[in-house]
């Protein structure tokens, strides 16, 4: 596949442009750090102030220790996030000088079970909408693919049957579509939504196998999305160079 840009996953050694990147950093991440930091520290004015400090430091600095660490981003993101709130209580609970007995105390006060929930469910939601937002862009670019429109409208309407949603899309366009033709289009959308999750996953991990991909869909709870809509020789499209 030499001049598509596009790889078997196993060919590819990922090189993380959101790393090379602060500010694309900020906008895809921040909803998750925020909620991340929301649970760690509780105050909202609290979690600003932080929030703040946090995507400053990364526009200066980078992630100079993330390229030498590698292997699976969030969970340097997260250990990043985690060290900032601990840093937080640190200054504002203990603003003199502690020992490593005070330090440990305030890493156990700090609710981790919760938080690490929070952290996951809001890593999840990050995938999908950048997945649909995907999907948005194909649909805009391919005429008569109604790939994003249709997934949209079973997240509005999740329990209702395939006619009464073909009706409702075909309000929407104008046009009759049938249920049948509704039905194909739904599993259009549910391959592509597949392929797209498989590359929102793939640019978070370094050298990224099938197995690892498999392991985040299981962890983060996103393998009902993509069961049974995967092809078997999956491809990941590499970033090009900004």
């Amino acid at each position: 596949m030499g001049g598509t840009g596009e790889r078997r996953l196993e060919e590819i050694s990922t090189e993380w442009s959101i790393i090379r990147d602060p500010a694309e950093f900020v906008i895809r991440y921040q909803r998750a750090i925020r909620k991340y930091l929301g649970a760690l520290i509780r105050n909202p004015h609290d979690v600003e102030e932080v929030l703040q400090d946090f995507f400053l430091r990364v526009s200066q600095n980078g992630f100079i220790r993330a390229r030498q660490e590698r292997g699976r981003f969030r969970d340097y993101l997260k250990a990043a996030v985690r060290n900032a709130a601990i840093n937080f209580h640190r200054r504002t609970r203990f603003p003199q000088p502690m020992d490593s007995a005070a330090l440990q105390k305030i890493i156990v006060d700090i609710p981790q079970q919760d938080a690490d929930q929070v952290w996951i469910r809001q890593w999840q939601k990050t995938m999908l909408e950048r997945a649909m937002r995907a999907l948005k862009k194909h649909q805009k670019s391919t005429p008569r693919n109604l790939s994003f429109t249709v997934l949209d409208l079973i997240a509005a309407f999740p329990h209702e049957d395939t006619k009464k949603l073909a009706e409702r899309i075909s309000g929407l366009l104008g046009r009759p579509i049938r249920p049948d033709a509704f039905r194909k289009q739904v599993s259009r959308a549910r391959r592509l939504l597949a392929r797209a999750l498989v590359q929102e996953i793939a640019q978070t991990l370094d050298e990224p196998s099938k197995s690892q991909v498999l392991e985040e869909f299981r962890e983060l709870e996103l393998w009902p999305y993509v069961s049974g809509f995967l092809p078997s020789n999956w491809t990941w499209t590499k970033p090009k160079p900004r």
